[in-house]
């Protein structure tokens, strides 16, 4: 398994999206012509109509998963892992040099015993 970047990860996601959306509309052109037919009396195709419905929700299904792995992948790309709170690495970084210099000071000034 190869290690992609959140960036490409939301791409690839993105692009899913893209193709969901497609489907979408396809899918409701055909949900709305089967609404006119039934609502005009007209014959229906039962196999054919429960096969556009359970695309309907299949395709809800795969929605829901993009979305889940859209909000993933920008959740790693702030930094937050599973639902913990984004890390500002840089603020992090220069907090933790400012101790160190502030440790090191007081090192050579003998405040701390070694």
């Amino acid at each position: 398994m190869s290690n992609i970047s959140p960036e490409e990860m939301a791409a690839e996601s993105e692009d899913l999206l893209n193709s969901v959306f497609e489907s979408i509309r396809d899918l409701r052109r055909e949900l709305q012509d089967l609404r006119h037919r039934v609502r005009h009396g007209e014959d229906i195709d039962k196999t054919a109509d429960v096969r556009t419905v359970a695309s309907a929700i299949a395709l809800l299904e795969t929605c829901q998963k993009v979305e889940n792995r859209l909000a993933e992948c920008r959740n790693k790309s702030r930094g937050a892992v599973r639902g913990s709170i984004a890390f500002d690495l840089e603020k992090a970084r220069a907090d933790i040099a400012g101790k160190l210099d502030r440790i090191r000071a007081a090192c050579v000034a003998g405040a701390i015993p070694e």
